[in-house]
Formats: C-alpha cells, structure tokens, sequence
C-alpha cells in the first residue's frame, strides 16, 4: 500500500473513532457529572439541556436546542477549539471568529456598519441633546477607535477593515448641543505605547488616561498629569475577551494597571444598583475580580445599569454633577473623572430593561452628560434608542 493511500485511511479512521468517542464520552459525562453553567476561559454562559416534550420534538426546538447544548459541552471543547484555530493559523489565516491577529496583537475585525440602525442611534441622540440643552446643560460625545484602527497599518491587504477615522467624524457632526472629544488623536499618537490590550476589545488604563487628559480641554476640568498618579500592576496574566473567542495562548498576557492618586484613592462611595438589588463599596476597584478570568470588571464591578458614584472633593476642585451614558470602555475611565466630579450617575442602556419610570434619575438635574462609547459598540448597540423614553421625548 502507498504511504499516501495509508495516510487517507489511517485519517478516516482518526475521523470515525473521534466520531463515535467523542459523543460517547460526552453523553457519559453529562449523565454522571454536574455541569458547570458558565465558561471561565470563554466567559460566557453555556447553553443548557433542552426541555423534552413532545411539542418541542414535533417542531424541532428540542433538536435545535440540544445541538447548541451539546456544541457547548462535547469533552475537551476547548482543546478541539484550539487545536482547530491553531490548524486555521498554521494555514495562514489572518481572520479567526471576526478576529484579526497580527503583530503580537489581536484586534476585532470590524467591516463597516448598518446605515439605518446607525441613523437611529444618532437621531435618538441628537433629539435627547437638543431637549436637554434647554436647560443650559453641556453635553459632550466620547467615541474612541479601536485597536484596528490605530494599528491598520499592521492589518492584511484587502482584508475590508473600515475606516473608524470617517465614522467618528460622521458620528460626532449630528448636532450642534453635543461637543465632541476628539481622543483620535491622542491614541494615534501614542500608537506605540501600551494603551489597548493585547487579548481584549479594550483599551488599557494608560489609553484611558490619554482619553481623560485630553477631554479636560473640552469639559473645563484641570486633568491630573501622570506624575500626580501611582501606577499599580494589579496583575500580569490577564486573558481578555478576544483570547476568549480564539483561545490563542501564543499573544501576551495582558497587565491590568489601576492609577491611584500619590494622595490615594479618592473618599467616595460607589452604588452599584440592578433591578431592586443593590451593593454599596467605598472604592471603585472591584479586586476580587484580579483573581479571576474577567479581571476587567475590576473596574467598577460587572456590568449593571446604575451605578452612583459620590466623592468628597475640594470646591475648587469640583466641576459639580456629571451623567455618563457608556459602554464599558468607561469603567477605566470613570476612576480618572471623579476627581473632578463630586457626584457621578453611571447609565448602561444594554442593561436597563425596566421601564425608565421606575428609575428614580432626573437627567435635568446634571450640570454636564457625556456620552462614552467605542466605535464598534456604538455601531452595533440599538439601545441607544432608549434615550428617547428615558425623559418622555416623542421618538
């Protein structure tokens, strides 16, 4: 026999065994073991054994749900997982699950984005703003790039990245009530420094300190220069949500840093509230959470849609109250505002969804709002349209 032909049967074998194991010791496992809800490496929750009825089975829902079930949990799915990526790379591919990784970096892979949900989001922005600037309240628009923009020059030829540098400009021009914070240009800049991670969407605390430094200019606050912090590696190892959807063990681990005042922390208390649930701190790092995969909630705790932040500041010092709609690159952001605000309200509209009735915030009372989303976000978010219930605005 050939070594060609031996190698064609020796892999349908491999095939037919996996085939038939793999199953096997899955349903085993599934029948003898608890299993866990929640991925810590993907970090997301799993999907769960499916009801069996025989309406469910008549219509296919039972068959659909069980092959999601058992996608999430067949044995060692984070090693086939891998295995297949690394294969996918081998072969030279640059774009892995809408993930490009290129110069020791992995980047979200965004290729333009809906015109028609984009036009809502804004609109709905732009009737929020023109409503609230009756009141001579001033409000301001954070939208940053991502780590594809600032390192495209890095990315494959052709590989349909869009250009974020147009959709800011384009974001940022839908009214005349809304300032906009240019931090392109501060990010461009310091392209080579550490400021978005390697394994995760984010950007690290040093792009977020470029983001509040240059934002000073535009909201009327005196920013903190770096040697007014103390920088604490809060750790070395973490794995970010990019790491979680390739599991490519071949970039960096990232480091979280947490920027503390040489004076320290700021006296504050932070309220984190969901629903009727509610859970008071007296810092804004959630440490807990270094020691954990999703070490990024140690900024401000997992994500929820009210936080109240209040701090003691000097009056000199104090540029009064401040309302932030956001997505979570704020979390590393907010621990350099509130040493400007005394009182800071914290909206994620992601995760409201209760009627705003019911949520006891007057968003006239706030002397500045400032809108903080990153690109990709905010193109993809439709709650943005929220806004137009939060104060009865026709929509």
């Amino acid at each position: 026999m050939k070594k060609t032909e031996l190698y064609k049967l020796l892999t349908i074998i491999v095939i037919c065994i996996a085939a038939l194991i793999i199953p096997t010791a899955t349903l085993i496992r599934a029948s003898g073991m608890p299993e866990k809800s929640f991925s810590e490496t993907e970090n997301r929750y799993l999907a769960d054994f499916p009801e069996f009825n025989m309406d469910a089975v008549l219509s296919e829902e039972f068959m659909n749900g069980f092959e999601e079930y058992f996608s999430d949990r067949f044995i060692l799915r984070e090693e086939w997982i891998n295995i297949k990526n690394n294969f996918d790379r081998l072969l030279g591919k640059k774009e892995i699950k809408d993930i490009f990784t290129e110069d020791g970096r992995m980047m979200e892979a965004w290729k333009g984005w809906d015109e028609k949900s984009v036009s809502e989001n804004l609109d709905a922005m732009k009737k929020f703003a023109d409503t609230h600037a009756e009141n001579e309240q001033k409000i301001y628009f954070m939208l940053s790039p991502n780590a594809q923009e600032i390192y495209k020059d890095t990315l494959p030829a052709f590989c349909g990245a869009a250009d974020q540098k147009s959709f800011i400009d384009m974001c940022y021009g839908i009214s005349d009530n809304i300032t906009p914070i240019d931090i392109y240009s501060c990010l461009y800049a310091a392209r080579n420094d550490y400021i978005f991670y390697r394994t995760d969407h984010h950007w690290t605390s040093g792009g977020a300190f470029l983001a509040y430094r240059d934002a000073g200019e535009y909201m009327g606050f005196t920013p903190y220069t770096i040697d007014k912090f103390n920088i604490e590696h809060a750790s070395d190892t973490f794995r970010g949500t990019l790491y979680s959807q390739t599991l490519d063990n071949s970039i960096k681990p990232d480091i979280i840093d947490f920027y503390i005042p040489v004076t320290g922390e700021p006296k504050l208390t932070l309220t984190a509230i969901s629903g009727e649930n509610s859970e008071t701190r007296d810092s804004l790092y959630f440490r807990e959470y270094i020691d954990k995969k999703d070490k990024y909630s140690s900024f401000l705790g997992l994500n929820v849609p009210v936080i109240e932040i209040n701090t003691e500041l000097s009056e000199d010092n104090d540029k009064g109250s401040l309302l932030i709609f956001k997505d979570s690159y704020a979390n590393s952001l907010i621990p350099f505002l509130v040493n400007h605000y005394s009182k800071i309200t914290v909206l994620d509209l992601r995760y409201i969804n209760t009627p705003f009735d019911t949520i006891d915030i007057d968003t006239n009372s706030y002397d500045s709002i400032l809108f903080v989303y990153n690109t990709i976000t905010f193109s993809e978010d439709t709650n943005i349209r929220k806004l137009c219930f939060l104060d009865g605005i026709d929509s």
